[in-house]
């Protein structure tokens, strides 16, 4: 915000700059804009007066000039007394020997140099925005140990979870189990969808008061939801591969699926390790960051995609199962007597 107003002020001076003027004569006070201008650039002085000359200001020596000198896309160059402040925007400030300004000395985008000249007030220069000094690279030890770190993170989340929904875990590994492939293209589509749908939600709930006031609460719920079902969908895979990966670890009481989730979930965070192993590797390293955040993201969608088929399928109403012989008259039905499905007389009950 701080350097769009500067912007904004260099560009209102810049646009005062090709106002033509007299050299070395007073224009009278300042407009409001070219005041806020100056002062939105953190240039000082009480601005009574400007004093504008060209592209080179130049007070001579013996002259003397009231008010402040501002030059605009030029130096200023003093040589003579100033009773003000000087200010050069775009442009450098050089205070010669025997100069002598009662004010401050400044320049924005520039350099303020005091040649053997005298400058009352303060000095300093103002750039667009100070230069930032960048970190330097990470080394592979802090790599591996932030690694180490969210790997702890992980586990912890996958022992949470193992707690707390360990049935949801093992129901959504066998959708995964079953059909992969199908699970990933429909968490692509949920991924997809979930903005027009969030947004679809909120537009319905903007028809009633009650529901304008709920908005604020869906909007802040459904990402949260989505970032949950993710993870349940990323541990679910590391389910799968622990099943996959250690045989003995198969079952689906609580021990087991803990000999399952917690290898699986270590081989499913391996790429990030090695990603942080391979840091001061150049290129190397590159790859294997994003072979690890392909793996993750393939990971978490296709879990995404099985949590929502596992939903559909729970919702789907169980198919009527037809009985042997045709005989499907469940007894009783709305108080009718239950008749006994005949049976063919023998012949030797015929005969008598």
């Amino acid at each position: 915000m701080r350097l769009l107003l500067r912007l904004s002020a260099a560009a209102v001076l810049g646009v005062a700059a090709f106002v033509p003027a007299t050299a070395q004569t007073s224009v009278g006070a300042l407009d409001d804009s070219t005041t806020s201008a100056l002062r939105a650039l953190g240039l000082s002085g009480e601005f009574r007066g400007f004093y504008k000359v060209g592209e080179t200001g130049l007070v001579a020596a013996g002259d003397t000039v009231r008010g402040p000198v501002v030059v605009l896309r030029g130096d200023a160059d003093i040589r003579g007394t100033v009773l003000g402040s000087v200010s050069a925007i775009f442009g450098d400030v050089t205070v010669r020997d025997g100069a002598d300004v009662h004010g401050s000395a400044s320049a924005w985008r520039g350099r303020v140099i005091v040649e053997g000249g005298r400058v009352r007030g303060a000095i300093g220069a103002k750039p667009v925005a100070a230069a930032r000094v960048a970190p330097p690279p990470r080394s592979t030890a802090e790599a591996l140990t932030l690694a180490g770190g969210w790997g702890v993170m992980v586990l912890t989340l996958a022992l949470i979870a193992l707690v707390l929904s360990g049935r949801q875990l093992d129901a959504v590994a066998g959708v995964l189990e079953q059909d992969f492939g199908k699970a990933f293209l429909v968490g692509v589509a949920g991924q997809l969808g979930f903005l027009p749908i969030v947004l679809l939600a909120a537009a319905a709930l903007a028809v009633t008061l009650v529901g304008i006031l709920l908005i604020p609460f869906v909007l802040v719920a459904a990402p949260i939801a989505m970032v949950g079902l993710v993870t349940l969908g990323w541990l679910s895979v590391a389910l799968l591969l622990g099943r996959a990966a250690f045989r003995h670890s198969s079952g689906n009481d609580r021990a087991a699926l803990l000999r399952a989730l917690v290898p699986g979930t270590v081989v499913l965070f391996a790429p990030w390790i090695l990603a942080a192993a391979l840091q001061s590797a150049g290129g190397a390293a590159i790859l294997a960051r994003a072979f690890a955040l392909g793996v993750t993201w393939v990971a978490a969608t296709a879990g995404l995609g099985a949590i929502v088929l596992l939903r559909l399928s729970q919702r789907r109403p169980a198919a009527p199962v037809a009985t042997a012989g045709g005989w499907q008259t469940p007894t009783p039905i709305g108080g009718i007597a239950a008749a006994r499905r005949p049976v063919p007389a023998r012949p030797e009950a015929s005969a008598k």
